[in-house]
């Protein structure tokens, strides 16, 4: 059994809100472990439960104390395991060229009010955000980087270098994870993404998120065939951010807005993501790995 997927490596992240010229943010670099395709057919994301999660891989990679509470949003509230708390598992399949992700969140006042059929509407419920920059480039994934674009042009360059998704818990629909670009309606699709989730309680309410999705180097929103996935392999580099929003009250109203890099405007600039350094399943286990790896990381 995997003892973590992904471990601190440096001690500290930068917790300014400042950008940065280079890919990625901070000082830190996270060790993301490998799921061979032997454990990963052992993990049901239908199952609405991280029993499997932690029976392959061992204890979350993190936890809420490992995020950052952004002050200036909404009601700006800062850590409190009374208010909201979860655990997240975080992995990589070389084979299918994915990321997946678990968590396990419990919030006393749960605000999901999706009535499905419009995947971009998720960010504004009780929810997480996953970023991914795939070939660690940076840079602004927008469309906006250039004000000289036609729309046309922004269209085409959007999310195209790195990829916003966004996942929930309950849906009416059935599907529980969505990219925020252009494509989304073959982004979405398998083989690309797929997930599932669900809650239970109420004051506090426990929810499971579970899922999978693509970086890609280049996405070209309209051709599936000519877009290039990351080619992810023992050692690769790639950039990923996580939030987690928090609404008390209503959708779109923020009680507290929670950062794995503490930096502002990740939905925009990728070289305000964390690095991951990817650790091959074919490379010992994840607890061998884990010791040598931290020393390594944060020499480098």
């Amino acid at each position: 059994m995997r003892k973590s997927l992904l471990s601190l490596a440096a001690a500290g992240l930068i917790g300014g809100m400042s950008g940065t010229a280079s890919a990625h943010i901070g000082e830190t670099i996270y060790l993301v472990y490998e799921i061979a395709d032997a454990d990963l057919a052992d993990i049901d994301i239908r199952d609405v439960s991280v029993a499997d999660w932690e029976d392959v891989i061992g204890d979350a990679a993190l936890v809420t104390t490992d995020f950052y509470q952004d002050p200036t949003v909404g009601e700006g509230a800062q850590y409190d395991p009374a208010d909201l708390d979860y655990r997240i598992w975080l992995g990589w399949n070389g084979n299918s060229s994915t990321m997946h992700m678990a968590m396990e969140r419990v919030d006393n006042v749960y605000i999901n009010e999706y009535a499905g059929g419009d995947l971009g509407q998720l960010w504004r419920h009780d929810a997480i955000e996953f970023m991914l920059d795939g070939d660690h480039t940076g840079g602004d994934y927008t469309g906006s980087a250039d004000e000289n674009w036609t729309d046309e042009e922004k269209k085409l360059n959007g999310n195209r270098t790195a990829q916003q998704y966004v996942a929930i818990a309950d849906t009416p629909d059935g599907r529980h994870v969505g990219y925020q670009g252009a494509g989304a309606e073959w982004v979405n699709a398998l083989p690309y993404a797929d997930g599932g989730g669900g809650s239970v309680g109420e004051g506090p309410t426990t929810s499971i998120f579970e899922f999978y999705v693509t970086p890609f180097d280049d996405l070209i929103w309209n051709s599936p065939d000519d877009s290039q996935a990351t080619n992810m392999v023992d050692g690769g580099i790639i950039g990923f951010q996580i939030s987690v929003p928090d609404f008390d009250i209503e959708p779109s109203n923020y009680r507290a807005f929670h950062t794995l890099t503490g930096q502002a405007a990740t939905w925009r600039y990728a070289e305000r993501f964390a690095d991951g350094r990817l650790v091959g399943a074919g490379g010992g286990t994840a607890v061998e790995s884990d010791s040598w790896g931290r020393i390594k990381a944060s020499v480098e």
